[in-house]
């Protein structure tokens, strides 16, 4: 979820002592004040702001905007709409994580995959647009998702346990094999049933947005939150990580073809929103990187009075965050080995911006 209005980015601060992490810190320079751009505006106007605003995961913004105020307006979205959403957030979903790892992978397995995976990332962006706008139906949507299909299995991430060796993800995985430096974290997912705690808190407590916590807990959410409690506990750490982006993408695609056959479901873990009191509502979408929200409050006047937005990349990059806490007391080693190490480890919790890592010995900290 990349802002349009200039990115910023994470620092990454890792002490290390013979090979061990003994501290970690993160800042982060990113744009403030982005939700008072809401207030003050038509409740109608704020789908497609949200929309604009953010250059990765546009459409899941929009739909969790969309969500909030019709909750707010006590006005229910019809079935064909949130059918039509749902197809939208788990195309975006499937091309946003393709794209991470065809454009952002930190090491040599992704640079050279890269050129020969463009053309289908290109494929899947075609695609995953072609159903987020709606304008296919029927025969052409099942189309549409077809492509999406096949550029992911270009791509490695096909419907197998294992990727083939000659394709991007298979490059990734083997990589991934043989780094074994962080040992097996299970993760305390977001779930659902917290999201009316969540904004709640988000209402009460002043800067919980850009730093969200839950008493007694690390949360974690997106891909390996979703599904690394089902997923081997043996095997490297980030291996475990990359495959449930994998497995991630295969059970929305899934979920996608599923709703292109005219099949429902139960579409609360993906999407849900929640009227509050005083005219006021929530929107809640699990995107790429986890569980994303929206909460607004509609004044007397009509207008929006109130807005605030919760990214996943909060909850995962807290100072206090599960990242952090994977990352003190691992093994990672030193020089170019530690910072592959941390790379890939800060990629595969996949922030919304960019990351700058900095190591330094403990002896020169």
């Amino acid at each position: 979820m990349t802002f349009a209005l200039g990115a910023g980015s994470i620092r990454i601060d890792v002490t290390v002592s013979r090979g061990q992490v003994c501290a970690v810190a993160l800042s982060a320079d990113r744009p403030q004040g982005l939700a008072q751009m809401f207030v003050g505006r038509n409740p109608q106007e704020a789908p497609q702001l949200a929309g604009r605003l953010f250059s990765l995961c546009g459409f899941a913004q929009s739909t969790a905007s969309t969500l909030a105020v019709a909750a707010a307006k006590g006005e229910p979205v019809p079935d064909d709409r949130r059918r039509d959403l749902a197809m939208g957030v788990l195309a975006e979903r499937v091309f946003e994580t393709l794209r991470a790892l065809v454009m952002q992978w930190p090491t040599n397995a992704g640079a050279r995959s890269a050129a020969q995976a463009a053309p289908a990332l290109r494929k899947a962006l075609a695609a995953s647009q072609s159903i987020i706008a709606g304008a296919a139906r029927g025969a052409e949507m099942a189309a549409s998702v077809t492509t999406l299909e096949d550029a992911a299995a270009a791509l490695g991430a096909a419907k197998m346990e294992t990727p083939s060796a000659g394709t991007l993800c298979g490059a990734i995985l083997a990589e991934l094999q043989g780094a074994d430096s962080f040992p097996h974290r299970a993760p305390d997912g977001l779930s659902p049933d917290e999201d009316p705690a969540v904004v709640d808190l988000m209402r009460r407590e002043a800067g919980f947005c850009t730093r969200p916590h839950l008493a007694g807990r690390v949360v974690e959410t997106g891909a390996y939150a979703r599904l690394g409690d089902v997923l081997p506990a043996h095997g490297p750490y980030l291996a475990a990580r990359f495959s449930a982006r994998l497995e991630d993408v295969r059970e929305s695609l899934d979920a996608l073809r599923a709703l292109a056959e005219g099949k429902t479901g139960d579409l609360a873990g993906l999407m849900r929103s929640g009227e509050l009191s005083n005219n006021a509502g929530f929107g809640a979408v699990e995107c790429a990187r986890g569980r994303l929200y929206h909460e607004v409050e509609i004044g007397a006047d009509g207008r929006l009075s109130a807005y605030r937005m919760l990214a996943p990349t909060e909850w995962n990059f807290h100072p206090a965050g599960p990242f952090v806490e994977t990352l003190l007391s691992s093994r990672i080693g030193e020089g170019e080995t530690a910072r592959t190490r941390v790379s890939q480890l800060a990629a595969l919790f996949d922030p919304c911006v960019a990351f700058e890592i900095r190591l330094k010995d403990a002896v020169h900290a």
